[in-house]
């Protein structure tokens, strides 16, 4: 069987910049230390119970093209919102105009 082959560079401190080797050592020490999984305990499983003013029950599939969901995506990107979020707002504009 025949070993993978990887490709590493080492580099040291004085590859970085002061201020990256700074950043990378505080970032180290502070993973040396360990982190707080207090947040975990917050966090619950599972989708979102509420969306907009009341429960997201439903599961609606949709097949779209590849010039729809690039829209669709590019209508997302502008607004900073998932596909999904996109998707709800733009049938929230059309429902209301109809």
């Amino acid at each position: 069987m025949k070993k993978p082959h990887y490709n590493y560079v080492i580099v040291g401190d004085d590859y970085f910049s002061e201020e990256e080797n700074k950043m990378l050592n505080e970032a180290a020490e502070e993973a040396e230390r360990g982190y707080s999984l207090e947040f975990l305990n917050k966090c619950r499983p599972g989708r979102p119970l509420k969306i907009g003013r009341t429960p997201a029950r439903h599961k609606v599939q949709v097949r779209l093209d590849n010039a729809r969901l690039e829209l669709v995506d590019g209508y997302a990107r502008k607004l900073g919102v998932s596909r999904s979020e996109a998707i709800r707002a733009l049938l929230d504009k059309a429902l209301a105009s109809a």
